[in-house]
């Protein structure tokens, strides 16, 4: 069978700083159409840094959509035109920690919603941390504090639902599979 849908208009809805949203009128396989509400955005990295001692550094802050403080991998949005990742990487964990690494291991890509989004996520990891000589400021719109867990302590965590994305929960099972 072909999966392929054929996109017969789009319609822009709305143009934000972080994300577009258009509706898309598409040919099914079957020949029928459909509707379909995307959520276009630049895409992010997320940073696994673990600590000399072997444990995470997490990042404590307020999520609006969820009305609630999360912990999470640092991580940040990449900008229009930007093309190393690995810039973007180093630039969001000397951002968010005040730390940087000399060895930067890519682990993946994911798409971290791709009923509705084109969110492409790169995931790195890296377990050579040292501290930056010149931090970079936070986004004006930006709180958080760092915290540092053993990885039963953000088991734990998960398990209370304080670390609740998805970025960050497959960031703690790759660290697990790293300590076998």
């Amino acid at each position: 069978m072909e999966y392929t849908e054929k996109v017969l208009s789009e319609e822009t809805l709305f143009k934000g700083q972080i994300i577009d949203l258009a509706v898309q009128q598409v040919a099914l396989p079957n020949g029928q159409t459909a509707s379909r509400e995307i959520v276009y955005h630049h895409g992010a990295v997320g940073i696994i840094p673990i600590t000399a001692d072997n444990r995470i550094l997490l990042v404590r802050q307020w999520r609006a959509p969820m009305q609630r403080e999360t912990l999470e991998i640092p991580a940040g949005k990449i900008d229009p035109g930007e093309k190393n990742l690995d810039q973007v990487a180093l630039r969001e964990l000397n951002e968010e920690t005040g730390l940087t690494t000399q060895k930067l291991v890519h682990v993946t890509d994911f798409f971290s919603s791709p009923g509705f989004s084109n969110e492409l996520m790169t995931l790195y990891y890296t377990d050579t941390l040292t501290p930056v000589t010149h931090k970079r400021s936070l986004d004006d719109d930006e709180f958080l504090n760092v915290e540092k867990l053993t990885l039963e302590e953000a088991q734990a965590a998960v398990a209370d639902g304080l670390i609740c994305d998805a970025k960050t929960i497959m960031a703690l099972y790759y660290w697990q599979l790293q300590a076998k």
